[in-house]
């Protein structure tokens, strides 16, 4: 008689390099003949992949994982930590958490049998070194069924940042940048769409200043070649940094059909003081360059961002050029936090968080009402448009069983069936709700 199958359950914090990862890791598990676990009391490896990159993602992760000491009366169960929160405090999580197995990096994930492997014979294990090499750094393919199933697909080109913006902490738990090679993104976009797959998002930490094998191969170039060779009808990419954004890129937006009109530009900050001291790299006016180069080649472009607002030494009056930032620009939407420190930056190192908790609650609030404001005037726009909708869920207790994404990435739910799941369908939006649209659906699947 075969024993059960053993289940892993996989608990995800932070970003879409993370969301990649946890994928990669779960197909790498079917291989080796995991099932998946809804709940972690039903499963034989649990599995934290954590973020450090703000720090209320870093104690819900911190939280969560130490209520996981309860399913450790069940014999066999392994648990693991992995993501940035492992890649920073390595060994001392074993030492916080008894019953944690291992912990591992991001940049080790290929190593994830073997950790197993070491657990079974009875070792806790740790694998956190950074691997800058190149020659050695392993890119992980793999995507869940049900992924394939949504139409769309996270493609690492990229991992590390070689920037050092001071409040982040990416540099020192991703590592220096390492590209990938174009002919493997070519080989895994071919074999995404062969698979049903319609869009990819392609992902690394500072995006925009992939290079290839050289330094005059760049993201623009990965853009055209996968346009006209692999057959995919949607591309986008995520996160850039402003100063890597050059007239290539911004030309693809005019001259290459397949690349979504949105594109997420972190700007942190408006007044040109605080951006010194975030150590950015650029200037408001430069910022509002790009903004308007973008906006001449693609008019329709959606452009979202980040702000951290109550950064070290911002004063009122330099928050406020930040407010008229983000009125003049017209964000479709913004991603806006609280600046808490970051252990082991330049800024928690160097300088004094001084402003407030009451001022930077303050100040975000103010900036997110503004933003809603922004935000529901242009949906209000969109209504009694029609626009493809890349069908990604599927509901049927909700209202509109639909929901999916547009080309310049606005969230529309709809009435259709289980069928679309996975399409690319023609809905008329006939109402704004705020953070999303409604629609109504226009025409047969494309």
């Amino acid at each position: 008689m075969s024993s059960p199958q053993k289940r892993v359950y996989m608990k995800t914090f932070g970003c879409q390099m993370n969301e990649r990862d946890s994928s990669a890791m779960q197909v790498m598990l079917q291989n080796r003949g995991f099932g998946v676990a809804v709940h972690p009391e039903e499963a034989d490896l649990i599995l934290f992949n954590t973020c450090t990159i703000r720090d209320k993602a870093y104690q819900k992760a911190m939280s969560d994982i130490g209520r996981a000491r309860v399913h450790k009366h069940r014999p066999g169960v392994m648990i693991g930590i992995c993501g940035c929160a492992a890649q920073q405090a390595k060994e001392q999580l074993l030492k916080r958490f008894h019953h944690i197995d291992f912990v591992m990096g991001p940049d080790q994930i290929f190593r994830l049998p073997m950790l197993l492997e070491e657990i079974e014979a009875g070792k806790r294990s740790s694998a956190t070194d950074l691997i800058d090499d190149p020659g050695t750094y392993v890119f992980v393919d793999g995507i869940t069924e049900t992924d394939i199933h949504r139409g769309t697909a996270f493609v690492t080109i990229m991992k590390g940042c070689n920037y050092s913006c001071a409040y982040c902490i990416v540099p020192q738990v991703r590592g220096k940048e390492v590209n990938r090679d174009p002919s493997d993104i070519l080989d895994e976009v071919k074999s995404l769409v062969c698979r049903g797959v319609k869009e990819v998002t392609l992902l690394g930490q500072n995006v925009a200043d992939y290079k290839g094998l050289s330094a005059s191969y760049r993201l623009s170039h990965l853009v055209r070649v996968l346009e006209e060779q692999t057959g995919i009808q949607r591309i986008r990419f995520t996160s850039p940094h402003p100063r890597d954004i050059d007239d290539t890129l911004i030309e693809a937006y005019a001259e290459v059909k397949s690349l979504c009109r949105h594109i997420h530009l972190p700007v942190q900050a408006g007044n040109n003081r605080v951006l010194k001291i975030m150590r950015r790299g650029y200037t408001r006016e430069h910022y509002l360059q790009l903004i308007e180069k973008l906006r001449r080649c693609s008019p329709h472009l959606a452009i979202t961002t980040d702000i951290i607002v109550g950064f070290p030494s911002e004063t009122k009056e330099e928050f406020e050029e930040t407010l008229q930032l983000v009125e003049a620009v017209q964000f479709d939407q913004i991603y806006a936090f609280s600046y808490s420190p970051r252990p082991g930056t330049f800024a928690q190192k160097n300088l004094s968080d001084d402003v407030l908790l009451s001022e930077k609650q303050e100040r975000l609030s103010r900036l997110l009402e503004m933003q809603r404001r922004i935000t529901r005037e242009k949906n209000e726009r969109c209504v009694g448009t029609t626009q493809d909708i890349l069908v990604t869920h599927y509901d049927e207790e909700s209202a509109h069983h639909c929901s999916g994404r547009s080309s310049d990435n606005r969230l529309v739910h709809f009435t259709g069936t289980a069928a679309m799941m996975g399409n690319i369908v023609n809905v008329r939006i006939v109402r704004a709700l705020g953070n999303s649209l409604e629609g109504e659906l226009y025409d047969n699947l494309q």
